[in-house]
């Protein structure tokens, strides 16, 4: 297919355009050489506080596209979602960023500098840190997914943008017929309803993504030597592996609504089904709607409906998954009185370790161990039954000295990365402390 034309029709949606406009417009999030990247910042209409947001990232085929809004997506402000679109790195404007490469993984790297970007001014924008969800058709749609299942990948992140303080994560996902696994684009194809993309050649896609695209190369000459070991062809293999949204799938991963149609002959259904597979093969349960009869794009409004829904539910609950629970181990104090507070401990994603040091009122010191098993969310308070230890030692130590008495209750709600809520509750009354952390222990990307 001719380069032109794969430009004109290659997972390019017919969506129809917002008649909305930004609050902030041109927005620079990044500088990537010579040239900054942008976002338009849509502000929420109704409610009050600090707004969830959604990113919204364009299609394209990684090769086209810019961030105007589609006008499916434009109501979520008016039900009390800001909405950030944005611009990334096509593969297209190779030498317009300087020395900086338009190959993958640039395209990831510049939406989690976006996110990184939101976050760090989410007081300026009136948002809340703690609930930012990205929603993505086609090309946008595999950088969403990739955005929701690769929290924990260092090696995605990228360091463009700065403000690498702040989490990448996000805490809804949808994904609009996004590609997932380059390497089965073509044999996830089945007739009807065939396709129109030949995405093995050196021109297509997913090839011109990876940066294999020279005569003589593209994702089938890849696909037929995955077993070989001989450069480049692991180096590229690798770049199609770290791509694919399912290779960084796992159990922290963010509520994903997956939406695909049954007639697309650009990206196979079966894609999103991977995807959707992979997810509940880890207890992530997403929801997956499929479009009888439905192309690349062209969704009825129902979709669209159910799309706004999910995001309007899962961004608006009163308690929200902790993305990386692991971020809250260290030391957390109250600020107001000292020589107290608690250590927490989080192991394996699930088990909350939390020690608690300090006094009572009559000035006796306190000791007090509790586990509790289960995901952190934020504004949920969760009851950890707590335990007195007495006859310790810092000499001679001996565990059968050590007597450990059921003492009562640490109710314990996290607000936000920076500030939690404990009350303790004994037979001898009640403790309540309001907390900041004092040093952390874990990763101290948070969100």
């Amino acid at each position: 297919m001719p380069r032109f034309l794969l430009t004109l029709l290659l997972l390019v949606s017919s969506t129809l355009q917002a008649q909305v406009a930004p609050t902030r417009a041109n927005e620079a999030y990044a500088q990537v050489g010579p040239r900054a990247l942008r976002l338009d910042y849509y502000a929420a209409t109704s409610g009050t506080g600090p707004r969830p947001v959604v990113v919204w990232l364009h299609d394209g085929g990684w090769l086209t596209g810019d961030r105007t809004l589609p006008e499916f997506v434009a109501p979520l402000v008016q039900r009390g979602i800001a909405v950030v679109s944005i611009d990334y790195r096509l593969t297209s404007e190779g030498g317009l960023y300087g020395d900086a490469t338009v190959t993958f993984p640039a395209q990831i790297h510049d939406v989690k500098a976006a996110i990184r970007y939101v976050r760090a001014h989410a007081a300026d924008l009136g948002i809340d840190p703690a609930r930012i969800g990205a929603w993505g058709s086609s090309a946008g749609g595999h950088l969403a997914a990739l955005a929701g299942t690769s929290g924990n990948v260092p090696e995605l992140e990228g360091s463009i943008g700065g403000n690498l303080q702040h989490s990448s994560r996000v805490q809804a996902v949808v994904d609009y017929y996004g590609p997932t696994d380059l390497l089965q684009l073509i044999p996830d194809v089945t007739t009807p309803p065939g396709t129109i993309v030949d995405h093995d050649a050196p021109g297509g896609p997913g090839s011109l993504l990876i940066g294999y695209s020279a005569t003589g190369q593209g994702l089938g000459n890849l696909r037929a030597n995955v077993a070989n070991a001989t450069r480049p062809f692991p180096i590229f293999r690798q770049l199609a592996f770290d791509a694919n949204p399912i290779t960084h799938v796992d159990a922290t991963d963010p509520p994903f609504l997956i939406a695909h149609g049954t007639a697309d002959n650009q990206v196979a259904i079966r894609q999103s089904e991977r995807l959707r597979d992979a997810l509940g093969g880890v207890g992530a349960n997403p929801r997956f709607v499929s479009v009888p009869g439905a192309g690349h794009g062209g969704f009825p409004e129902n979709v669209h409906a159910q799309a706004r829904d999910f995001l309007v539910e899962t961004l608006t609950a009163p308690a929200i998954a902790v993305g990386n629970p692991v971020a809250y181990t260290g030391l957390w104090y109250e600020p107001s009185t000292s020589g107290q507070g608690l250590e927490l401990q989080v192991l394996n994603g699930d088990l909350l370790v939390a020690v608690f040091y300090g006094h009572r009122d009559s000035g006796a010191n306190l000791f007090l161990l509790g586990t509790r098993v289960g995901r952190l969310r934020y504004g949920e308070s969760i009851a950890v039954p707590m335990t007195a230890a007495t006859n310790g030692r810092f000499n001679n130590f001996n565990a059968a000295d050590i007597v450990r008495t059921t003492w009562g209750t640490l109710a314990l709600t996290l607000v936000d990365c920076d500030h939690a809520n404990a009350t303790l509750t004994g037979a001898d009354g009640t403790k309540v402390l309001a907390l900041v952390p004092l040093a952390r222990v874990g990763p101290k990307r948070c969100d």
